[in-house]
């Protein structure tokens, strides 16, 4: 009786761990986001998507699906290689059969909802840059304000072209192709970006605290990771198996892509951003326009800088180059404080 008791103490000890106990938070969280929003809003936040595109058209279709793939496969490669090493030191004896079933779970949940929240963002990123791609258009249409400075943009060109612009414009058909020669018609853009304000909203709500835990787990991972690596070149514990060493590394490069991953597609629909505000204010001061012009794209400015788009983890962080900067911050912190404790 009293080994049964001690071989359940031990299961039990394996079993509730931080990052097991987040994972499963994780998974209820996600169940509990299909059963609030439901089918129904779901499907009116891609007709939404429709909406803005028969107001911007359709220009980066091609370049949405093969920026999605790419995302898609780099983590799912990564976390399929870490299944396999993971399968392969089960039976070595590096993990039991339940720490191993878990952690396989961890891993695949985790970098699910990373492509996911990932897809979304890439679909906002690219409407913003047509936009971008329509005032450009606008900023080359007008003659240049002699009276100012000489229009070093649309003589070179060079701060707001990319080989994307130049495919996604090659895909449009003439009838698609929106001119914006009124300022009635920049109302529509101002439109546009207000829907994109609520497409952000709705993911930050349905995916903020999946990412806010998403991240702690993956600190978690790389601490962890940092501690058996640490451990296993101490002379102390060089009986661990090698295998323990490599699973370890590639679950910290499987958290560092996925957050690296993320944040980056985050800062460059900021980037987008600035493009628009910069791009309006090139037109403002270098270009000959009509006062109701003037004004149009001044109420656009204003939307832009005054309702920035941006990604949190429920509300708690913004996604950006900053998180990272703080997460290498703990990271370097704990592996000090290792090393000096060793």
């Amino acid at each position: 009786m009293i080994f049964l008791i001690n071989k359940l103490k031990s299961k039990f000890s394996v079993f509730v761990r931080l990052t097991w106990i987040a994972s499963f938070i994780n998974y209820i969280v996600g169940l509990s986001y299909v059963f609030r929003f439901g089918q129904n809003i779901t499907l009116n936040y891609f007709k939404m998507y429709a909406q803005i595109d028969k107001i911007i058209g359709i220009t980066y279709t091609k370049i949405v699906k093969a920026k999605i793939i790419k995302t898609s496969v780099l983590i799912i490669s990564i976390g399929y290689v870490i299944f396999i090493i993971l399968f392969f030191a089960e039976p070595a004896g590096v993990f039991s059969k339940m720490s191993f079933r878990i952690k396989s779970t961890t891993y695949i949940l985790s970098n699910l909802n990373v492509i996911e929240m990932s897809v979304n963002i890439i679909q906002i990123e690219y409407r913003i840059k047509a936009m971008s791609d329509i005032l450009l258009d606008l900023f080359h249409s007008f003659n240049n304000n002699k009276a100012k400075v000489i229009d070093v943009v649309g003589e070179k060109n060079w701060l707001y072209f990319s080989k994307d612009r130049e495919t996604a414009r090659r895909e449009l058909s003439p009838s698609k192709i929106l001119v914006y020669n009124h300022f009635s018609d920049l109302i529509w853009l101002n439109k546009c970006y207000s829907l994109l304000i609520e497409q952000a909203s709705f993911i930050n709500r349905a995916y903020g605290i999946r990412i806010l835990i998403n991240n702690t787990l993956h600190l978690l991972f790389v601490i962890q990771a940092i501690n058996g690596t640490v451990r296993y070149f101490h002379l102390t514990f060089n009986e661990l198996p090698l295998m323990n060493l490599i699973a370890t590394i590639l679950i910290t490069v499987n958290s560092a892509v996925c957050v690296v991953c993320l944040v980056y597609r985050c800062e460059k629909t900021y980037k987008q951003r600035n493009e628009i505000i910069s791009i309006v204010d090139h037109i403002l001061v270098d270009k000959e326009i009509d006062e109701s012009m003037r004004s149009s794209l001044a109420e656009l400015r204003t939307l832009v800088h005054t309702r920035p788009i941006e990604f949190t983890a429920a509300n708690f962080y913004r996604l950006d180059y900053g998180l990272l900067g703080a997460f290498s911050s703990v990271i370097i912190t704990y592996t000090i404080i290792l090393l000096q404790n060793l």
